[in-house]
């Protein structure tokens, strides 16, 4: 069931473990779940498929739900339907006691250190391998820590080329944070060469201080080959989670904390339920009380949004709190509209947080966390987390001083936590308010307007443990509430960078800033803040909740440009970071020329790119200003696309032929970017013959008319693919039917990891063709 070179490199993860006073073993209990749990993950990964393959409009598949759908109660196994679900939740935040009100965490409490509100400030994302990575997460100012198996982690899957003695990635991860909760590296020095020099790491806290700890394990989606029951790769949710648990559980309770993961990726109750069962079962397991285990949610998906209340009420049990992220989410809703000739987005660049569409899903989010998470008129059940702040810190030794555009970096992130905060601030008065102005904070906080105040937004994401990056943005969330008008008001103080005049971290709001904030509600005309009134009466039905106003200003497209330059810089992004995901680089910081800054990218930052260059081709969209295709040329920010090559005019139809320029423009800022390396003696970190792979990758992608809901997953297929294999794999994945996949197996002209290759990309399941030929539907991949 588990390869023998990860059972012979990880034994001490593997086997008969005590846990809380039972013996238990990993392999059964990943072969007993994954038989429990993998037709669930199936028919909801078949029903991702089916309902993006629906060409039904996009007001009618991503409606809110009807109100007698129904779903299963995890805890009763009753059906209870999406009005009562959602009535339930309101009759909680109304405090009215009724059959159906429910609220978050209401069997076991949750443990201070795991509590939204109660440690406010950043949580902080990435791998915890090579060990000096889990040795900076420990050792960072934030609160809160995730390691990630998801988005940015260390590869599950070893690239084609790898050295045979390199581990695979993942599985070093979970023996690192086995060794560390049990003490193995306590004043213990870890040694590493890096760039020919040896460096030493250490954990410099004791345990007490550090950030607490919220693996992130990979979504249903993504599979491990390394692990099979009954010949088919296990679901790598399963493994990771049991893994961490059951190496885990007795250390952590040792160290004063539980076991707590961050679930991503959900995108309806039916998925919510397969988490949820996990969860449970492994509880179950180890002996411990339902609900024991806490988990956090990214609320990263669009089609989620429409479940939420749902979602959150099958997680009742251990549900801290909903995170909106920016990536995956704006990704979805790009994906949402994909097939509509009208819903192309304009540059997703330019829909910030800020934009009034990203403002609309944030307070959605704190609303529904704001309902479920009441108790006793109090905001004590759970709340709701902000966003990633993914601008990486330029270091001093930077060869082309960089460095030089921190302040950017630095203040962004500042701006970026106040207006989440501010977003949290939510009033719900006693009664009728007496004017028709929005009473201000400092209204409220002298009592001059009478009701409840709710600091819903005190938790964050970052990217970076680089400490002023964590200091800016941990400051507005830990603020008391009564500082913050001080907080904006403080006197404007300058700095410059790459000699433009702009606001320290420490400064003022400036008029733009001001002007932004004033513009979405936060803040009045004179600049007051103004927190968003809830009025009880009317919240009082679903009906009045779930509105098609709300829909609209949730889902509808977003106004804005698209540009021949944003659409070059999109590329420039997907191939950058395809090229580090095919060398085996989950995290991968890439200087993004247009910022001046250097950009975290992750599997949901490509997600983005390429969503939205397919949809871009799919529907010929047509450039909105005059712009030029770019070549590069050496800047004192190194090599970027910056010489006007290509003249494309306003109305010009983003075609083949136009992809197919841009596309060449790119290969020339790769061989120009290869040979600065070389000017300068530096021989880079990665494989360049990977280079040209996912430049041929993204061509055959774009220009297919398959969509891929996940383009990573042709990423891990292709990076492990042989040469002479991988042609076979793109061509089953973007050329040919699957019938035709198929019968070139039987014939023995491809391999039939050609065939497995191409299911796993588009969440085909063994026997579920057949099943879905005998129903009358055929695929159409």
């Amino acid at each position: 069931m588990i390869r023998d070179d990860i059972l012979k490199g990880f034994p001490e993860l593997f086997g008969t473990k005590k846990v809380n006073g039972r013996a238990i073993d990993v392999e059964q209990a990943i072969d007993t779940l994954t038989r429990e749990l993998r037709p669930a993950i199936a028919a909801a990964l078949a029903a991702r498929r089916e309902l993006l393959q629906s060409r039904a409009p996009v007001t009618k598949k991503y409606a809110w739900p009807s109100w007698d759908e129904k779903f299963e109660d995890p805890v009763s196994g009753k059906f209870w339907t999406f009005r009562q679900i959602v009535q339930g939740m309101i009759d909680n935040f109304l405090d009215r006691k009724s059959d159906w009100s429910w609220r978050l965490n209401d069997e076991v409490p949750i443990p201070k250190d795991a509590h939204p509100l109660g440690n406010p400030g950043l949580e902080l994302t990435g791998p915890w391998h090579p060990l000096d990575m889990a040795f900076n997460a420990l050792n960072s100012p934030a609160p809160m820590n995730m390691p990630d198996f998801e988005d940015a982690s260390p590869p599950h899957f070893q690239p084609d080329g790898t050295p045979a003695k390199q581990p695979v990635g993942v599985f070093a991860a979970l023996q690192n944070a086995k060794e560390i909760f049990e003490g193995r590296w306590t004043e213990r020095a870890y040694e590493v060469s890096k760039k020919g020099k040896k460096r030493t790491y250490s954990i410099t806290k004791p345990p007490g201080g550090w950030p607490t700890r919220f693996a992130r394990p990979p979504s249903i989606h993504i599979h491990y080959d390394y692990i099979t029951v009954d010949g088919q790769p296990v679901p790598a949710l399963i493994p990771v989670t049991l893994i961490w648990a059951l190496n885990n559980f007795d250390a952590l309770k040792r160290l004063g904390t539980g076991v707590y993961f961050y679930i991503p990726k959900i995108q309806t109750p039916q998925e919510a339920l397969i988490v949820e069962k996990l969860l449970a079962g492994v509880e179950k397991l180890i002996g411990a009380e339902p609900g024991t285990f806490k988990i956090k949610v990214l609320y990263e998906e669009g089609n989620a949004g429409r479940f939420l209340p749902a979602i959150a009420w099958v997680l009742r049990r251990r549900l801290l709190g909903t995170n909106v992220g920016r990536w995956d989410y704006l990704a979805s809703i790009i994906e949402m509209w994909k097939d509509d000739p009208q819903g192309v987005f304009p540059d997703p660049q330019s829909i910030t947080m800020s934009a009034p569409n990203m403002i609309a899903y944030q307070k959605y989010n704190a609303l529904v966390m704001l309902m479920a998470g009441m108790k006793n008129g109090e905001l004590s059940q759970g709340a709701p987390i902000g966003g990633m702040a993914a601008v990486m810190i330029y270091q001093p030794s930077d060869v082309y001083g960089r460095s030089q555009y921190n302040p950017l970096a630095l203040r962004a992130m500042v701006i970026d936590k106040l207006r989440e905060r501010l977003l949290g601030l939510m009033f719900v008065p006693d009664g009728a308010l007496g004017s028709e102005e929005r009473p201000t904070l400092e209204e409220i906080l002298v009592g001059r307007a009478k009701g409840r105040l709710y600091d819903a937004y005190r938790q964050s994401w970052v990217a970076s443990p680089e400490p002023a990056y964590v200091a800016a943005g941990n400051a507005p969330l830990r603020a008391r509430v009564s500082e913050l008008q001080t907080i904006l008001d403080a006197p404007a103080e300058m700095t410059e960078a790459a000699g433009k005049r702009m606001p320290t971290v420490a400064s003022g709001l400036v008029d733009a800033e001001r002007q932004l904030l004033q513009s979405r509600g936060l803040l009045s005309a004179s600049g007051k803040i103004t927190p968003w009134v809830i009025r009880k009466d009317e919240l009082d039905a679903p009906e009045k909740l779930l509105t098609q106003p709300l829909w609209e200003a949730i889902y509808g497209v977003p106004k804005g440009e698209i540009t021949i330059e944003r659409i070059q810089h999109a590329f420039y992004m997907a191939a950058n970071y395809g090229f580090q995901i095919l060398n085996g680089n989950f995290a991968a910081a890439i200087d993004d020329y247009e910022l001046s800054l250097r950009f975290m990218n992750d599997l949901a930052t490509y997600r983005i790119d390429v969503s939205w260059l397919w949809t871009l081709l799919q529907h010929q969209a047509r450039v909105t200003k005059d712009g030029y295709l770019k070549r590069p040329e050496l800047t004192r920010d190194g090599v970027v696309p910056a010489l006007n090559a290509f003249a494309v005019k306003a109305g010009t139809a983003f075609t083949k032929e136009l992809f197919l320029k841009l596309w060449e423009f790119h290969n020339e800022w790769t061989a120009e970017f290869f040979a600065e390396l070389d000017r300068r003696g530096d021989p880079g970190r990665f494989d360049r013959g990977k280079a040209p792979i996912i430049m041929e990758l993204l061509k055959r992608q774009l220009l297919s008319p398959k969509y891929i809901q996940h383009s990573a997953r042709v990423l891990f297929v292709v990076a492990q693919a042989k040469p002479a294999e991988r042609a076979q794999v793109l061509d089953a994945m973007f050329d040919l039917s699957r019938e035709e996949v198929v019968r070139r197996v039987e014939a023995g002209a491809v391999d039939k990891a050609v065939l497995a290759a191409h299911d796993y990309v588009y969440d085909i399941f063994p026997g579920g063709e057949a099943q879905r030929q005998a129903t009358g539907r055929s695929s159409s991949v």
